[in-house]
Order: C-alpha cells, then structure tokens, then sequence
C-alpha cells in the first residue's frame, strides 16, 4: 500500500521481535560458505530516525527498543547481542536499523540481497543507502510477485523475509498465494514471515493458514503486548519456515523474557506470549 510508511512504527515492539529473528538467523546461515541469496518483499526507507520525522510523531519505539535498552534485570546472551548490535549502530549512524540494514550488516561479499519496497519516497532513500553496493538489487516493483523471479537461487540457500504492512485486506490472500508458489519453487529456504495481532478476522485466521501452508520444520512464535482489543495491533508473532538451528536455543530462552520487557501491565495474570516447533 503506497499510504503505508513504516517509519512511524520503526522500533516498536513488532520490529524487536522479528529483527530478534532476523538478526540471530542471518548470523547462523552466514556461517556456511556457500553464498546465501537474502530477500526481503516489503523492505521500507531501510533505516528510520527515532527523535524526529515520522518516527517522532507516536514514538512507538519508547515501547519498543527504549524498553530493551533501559532493561537492568539480567538478559541471555542472546538477547543482549542484538541490543548491543542495535546501540552500536544507532551510536555509528544516529539511525534506528531496518531489516535491510540488518541484513547487510550481517551478510558477506558474497551473498546476494534483493530488496522490493513500492513507496516511491521509501524506494528513494533505500536506492540511495546501497547504490554502492555489491550483491545488492534494490527494486520498484511489488514484492508479492517479484519473489518468483529469485526462487530456487543457484546457491540453493535463500532467507526470506516477508513484513507486509497489512493494511489492505487483500495483502493476507496475497501473502498466502505468494507463499504457496514459493514453496512449489524452493521449499527447503528459510522463510521468516511477520504478521500483526489484530481483531480483524483475516487477522486470526493468518498464523493457521500460513502453517498448513508447509509440512516441513516450522516455528510459531507471538508476543501479546497489551489486552485484545477492537482497533490497533495489540501485539504480533512469527511463523518461520525451515528455521536456522539456533533459534531453537534461543527462543524459548528469549521470548519469555523479551514478552515480558515488551508487554505493557495488565490486569489479568496470564501468559501474553507462546512459542512451538512442530
């Protein structure tokens, strides 16, 4: 959706739990020498200043990256990498990461990266950040369609990240078809897929209709931040397919603990997050 500006929500607490993710995933798949192909089909600006522009307006990250980088209490290790990765960044470049910058920073000469953003002001600061790039292929066009073109990668090694702004119903028909026909191209990449928690019914419905999707190794993962409620996301999750090894070591050990850094205090007592590896 051309409306759509991920720079109002840029370090909320959706972008902690799949850039988390993200970042721990990449760091593995990079450790094998055989190039890795990254895509990511809804990209963004590729990074976002926190204090001013669109990001200053709701400061959605005060519930986000401030509450992970203000955590005092003891933190996994693994949980404390990626904040330092993150203060280290903002300290070098006065920018909060988004994925693509995440996925450059991590990723090696010889691993490629394509990035799809269709907002014409997002397309031009992402254009601009990685011109000088190599391996790096920043597109204009539609993500939803443009996977096809890059599945299977001659490598037969690929990450696949996929953050719609789900703001049109139709983008939950076109993320399952998308889905399905990268499966029937490359089935054993990893596909790491965002999705918002929300009252809306193709909403609920998302996490079980992308896992029938796949009978391979999958993992479910969401964070419920506040109480349900009719309007706005109240919190998100995580459906990966083919996830790297290390996330099942790292998931159970972080996610309690980050769902709850995350979570704003509510009134009932019960469990605001769950994770599975089927």
């Amino acid at each position: 959706m051309l409306g759509y500006r991920h720079a109002f929500h840029a370090g909320n607490h959706g972008d902690i739990l799949k850039h988390f993710i993200l970042f721990h995933s990449l760091e593995y798949l990079r450790q094998k020498d055989v190039p890795l192909l990254y895509v990511d089909t809804h990209a963004g600006a590729g990074s976002y200043q926190l204090e001013s522009g669109y990001a200053a307006q709701n400061k959605e990250w005060l519930d986000g990256f401030q509450r992970l980088r203000q955590t005092l209490s003891p933190l996994p290790e693994s949980l404390i990498q990626f904040r330092d990765f993150l203060e280290s960044w903002i300290a070098h470049t006065g920018s909060y990461p988004g994925s693509p910058a995440i996925a450059d920073h991590l990723l090696r000469e010889t691993d490629r990266r394509i990035f799809f953003e269709m907002h014409p002001s997002d397309f031009l600061f992402l254009k601009e950040a990685f011109e000088h790039k190599k391996q790096v292929s920043v597109l204009n066009t539609d993500g939803f369609s443009g996977l096809k073109a890059f599945l299977p990668p001659p490598s037969r090694r690929a990450c696949i990240f996929i953050d719609p702004s789900y703001e049109l119903a139709s983008d939950y028909e076109k993320l399952l078809e998308m889905i399905k026909d990268a499966l029937r191209r490359f089935a054993t990449g990893t596909y790491l897929i965002w999705y918002p928690l929300l009252s809306r019914p193709e909403a609920k419905e998302l996490p079980e209709k992308l896992l029938s999707l796949y009978s391979g190794n999958r993992c479910s993962i969401e964070i419920q931040v506040t109480e349900a409620h009719e309007r706005g996301m109240f919190g998100s999750g995580v459906v990966i397919f083919n996830p790297p090894w290390v996330l099942h070591r790292i998931i159970p050990e972080a996610i309690p603990i980050l769902a709850d850094i995350l979570s704003v205090k509510r009134d009932k007592p019960e469990p605001n997050f769950r994770f599975q590896f089927f």
